[in-house]
């Protein structure tokens, strides 16, 4: 394995190591908010880091499906055992960072122009409003949320009696939702739990765009902190309003739009490129509008 590719594995073992840590913190009923923060933070910025540097070397065709199939294997063996502990959501994690890798980096390939990239995140973010809304992300986003109500409960019925050792070893015995596992855990410090933050779209479309970069001697800088900010910002809003909102647009008109006002050569598109990202809008546009309309 080439020095570059040694990032994923780097990359990969952090991670293990900072999720172990956060859920080895302290836990409490009443958990410090620095904790809780400091922990989202740091390991939102392990994974992206991570992406960014794995999308940046070579991989040949049969080492990016090996990378696929050990991704799906680690998520997908978790849900066939039932396995809901909160430190195996480090490994899910890391499943889908191997799953989207490969993906992101086939299409970000494949962009013969940067600015394929407009339509591109156009497209995929109004598909996910669409889902989010009345597809299957919204489903998800049902499932997820009800299994984390029910461990919430079963948290605060069993901590007073037992402690919060206990508590949260019972809650890892309800049975999750596949759902659960097609989304990104983060540790949360002084809870012992971890949270669903990101879903597999999410990766797949920051990996593309990492990808993209570096094919088109974008700097890495101009499409980590936006999308580092972009994924803070979703999280951010959807906590002061009190529901889950889709990360992706953020994450895709964040990365856009910052390198529609810093890089010039991203507002050249083409003819073909304008008429497809407006087509675009308005087909999603025009089913959102159509679903709110019938209810």
């Amino acid at each position: 394995m080439s020095s570059d590719r040694l990032w994923l594995l780097i990359g990969g073992t952090a991670w293990l190591l900072f999720f172990a840590a956060a859920l080895n913190y302290p836990a409490s009923q009443y958990p410090g908010l620095l904790p809780q923060v400091s922990s989202i933070l740091i390991g939102i910025t392990m994974l992206l880091a991570t992406l960014l540097a794995s999308e940046r070397p070579y991989w040949p065709a049969w080492m990016r499906w090996v990378l696929f199939c050990c991704g799906i294997i680690f998520v997908g063996l978790p849900y066939v055992l039932s396995a809901s502990e909160p430190g195996v959501k480090a490994f899910v994690a890391l499943g889908l960072l191997m799953v989207a890798l490969p993906v992101g980096y086939w299409i970000g390939d494949r962009m013969e122009k940067v600015t394929n990239l407009v339509p591109l995140a156009i497209g995929m973010s109004l598909a996910d409003i669409f889902s989010v809304s009345h597809g299957f992300s919204r489903k998800v986003a049902e499932d997820v949320t009800r299994h984390q109500e029910e461990v919430a409960q079963v948290i605060a019925d069993q901590a007073p009696q037992q402690g919060m050792a206990a508590a949260i070893s019972q809650a890892a015995q309800l049975k999750a939702p596949l759902s659960d596992f097609i989304i990104v855990h983060l540790p949360i410090a002084g809870t012992g739990m971890s949270q669903p933050v990101l879903g597999i779209g999410d990766f797949v479309i920051l990996a593309f765009i990492f990808r993209s970069a570096w094919v088109h001697a974008i700097p890495a800088r101009a499409v980590f902190w936006p999308a580092l900010i972009s994924v803070v910002a979703a999280l951010t809003l959807s906590q002061m309003l009190g529901i889950p909102l889709p990360a992706l647009p953020f994450i895709a008109l964040g990365c856009i739009g910052w390198l529609w006002l810093a890089h010039p050569r991203i507002r050249k598109l083409d003819r073909q490129e304008v008429v497809l990202s407006l087509a675009v809008a308005a087909v999603f546009l025009a089913l959102i509008a159509y679903r709110f309309v019938a209810g």
